[in-house]
């Protein structure tokens, strides 16, 4: 069941939809852990921060390893860069704190965009997979897509499937609507889990952009985050390139690093100085081959 305002699930919960939607979930030491790829594992809520060696996954599921934020930064091995709004921000949120431009944008969105909870899904299912393959084409042929086209043609029925499933959790999972003359022109995705808000997932149809669906969209799930005070901060992804980055930041998000730790660091930092040494040889080797066909073909000439 969609939520109509600001709602919250607890670690526990969040982790019990996440094993309905058929994540490979276990608890082990306090923490519900997620078998993100065979034998390594992730908190199951991947922004839950505590400190190294209070708990890990049960050994079995973690044979290759385990990652998990941690509270300082000395304990970590790693960075996390994340676009967020924090607690300070969201205290003085409002279409003034806003850049002049983004003001305009906002009142105009506002103005042509009736944003709405999405309470239906079988009514808009077909235009979010209008929307979601508009988006996956335009953004193919700039920065690169979240996720291809053919998801949502070729593979139409198995996403038409996972869509149902995520949409009819049990509750506090938000899907927010931009309407333009009462069609959908873009969607977006949020929950709240001890505290953090997510916001995971944002598209439109780029036909509607003059309208400023998502301008819309974002004003109105963040202001209404800022009037909920156990909402300790708003969690945008990590950055991506830079035109949705300044987008980004230019409703309040900064992009911050947040220490991880990682048992298999020394691995990854192995492998990548195993990969940065080969792709020298490799380019090497093709400078020596291309000297080669240029005295050959010299030595052609003059023959």
């Amino acid at each position: 069941m969609i939520s109509t305002g600001i709602q919250e699930l607890t670690e526990a919960e969040f982790a019990g939809q996440q094993r309905s939607l058929g994540r490979r979930i276990h608890e082990h030491d306090g923490v519900f852990w997620e078998e993100v790829y065979p034998f390594y594992c992730k908190p199951a809520f991947p922004y839950r921060a505590f400190d190294c060696g209070v708990a890990r996954p049960a050994r079995l599921q973690s044979l290759l390893g385990y990652s998990h934020q941690v509270v300082l930064p000395e304990q970590g091995n790693g960075w996390r860069s994340l676009m967020v709004l924090d607690r300070e921000c969201l205290d003085r949120f409002s279409l003034q704190k806003l850049p002049s431009k983004k003001r305009n944008q906002v009142r105009r969105a506002m103005e042509q965009c009736v944003i709405l909870p999405i309470t239906d899904m079988e009514a808009h299912l077909e235009r979010i997979r209008e929307i979601n393959i508009v988006q996956a084409v335009r953004q193919a042929q700039g920065a690169g897509a979240e996720g291809p086209a053919s998801r949502y043609i070729a593979q139409a029925y198995a996403w038409r499937a996972q869509i149902r499933r995520e949409f009819n959790l049990e509750v506090n999972r938000e899907w927010w609507g931009a309407y333009v003359d009462e069609t959908l022109v873009a969607y977006l995705r949020t929950y709240q889990v001890d505290g953090i808000r997510v916001i995971q997932q944002a598209k439109a149809d780029t036909t509607y952009f003059k309208h400023y669906p998502m301008d819309a969209l974002y004003f109105t799930v963040l202001r209404k985050a800022s009037e909920n005070t156990a909402c300790r901060c708003i969690i945008n992804g990590s950055p991506l390139h830079e035109s949705v980055n300044h987008f980004k930041e230019q409703f309040l998000f900064k992009h911050l690093k947040y220490p991880c730790f990682s048992s298999i660091a020394w691995l990854v930092k192995t492998a990548k100085i195993v990969f940065f040494v080969a792709a020298r040889l490799r380019r090497a080797r093709s400078a020596l081959d291309d000297k080669g066909d240029d005295e050959n073909c010299k030595a052609k000439a003059q023959k």
